[in-house]
């Protein structure tokens, strides 16, 4: 009796082991990247890469609408990154440092969108409520193929030109 219990319990763990390792198996094959969330993922990013563009056209409209200010001057106060002492060295004007105040708060404001929208396609767009974006994200890193398939579909999308 001890020996045939010594038995099941055997063949039982060996059912558990193999289950578990056609479920691996399985679990590994579903976290293969197809070529339409490949897609999806490059087309998410040239919408990030827009929008992120966006930001600088925008700012760029700022400086030239704003008296007294150019790009390279723009360019000096931010590089202080608002350090009182900094604006200070390089003799900022008060309306110098309220146009800095101000474009801060466009781009901060602008970046959270940004992230938002990009949390959202992620989920929504690219699928698995972002888990497929971040296989993907990942692996292009490591995987020459992978990255290669991914360039060669984003240069076919061109929405950014």
């Amino acid at each position: 009796m001890k020996l045939l219990m010594k038995k099941f319990s055997m063949l039982v763990m060996c059912s558990m082991v193999l289950a578990l390792l056609f479920n691996s198996n399985a679990k590994a094959q579903d976290e293969s990247i197809t070529d339409d969330q490949l897609r999806k993922y490059a087309l998410m990013q040239e919408v990030i890469y827009i929008m992120k563009k966006d930001i600088s056209v925008e700012l760029n409209l700022m400086i030239k609408a704003q008296d007294g200010m150019t790009g390279q001057r723009y360019k000096e106060l931010a590089a202080t990154k608002g350090d009182q002492s900094k604006l200070d060295a390089i003799e900022a004007k008060e309306f110098e440092v309220k146009f800095l105040e101000l474009t801060d708060q466009m781009k901060t404001e602008r970046t959270e969108v940004l992230k938002m929208v990009n949390s959202e396609l992620a989920k929504k767009m690219v699928g698995e409520k972002g888990r497929v974006y971040k296989r993907i994200k990942e692996a292009i890193k490591t995987d020459a193929d992978l990255k290669a398939k991914y360039e060669e579909i984003k240069s076919g999308l061109s929405l950014s030109s």
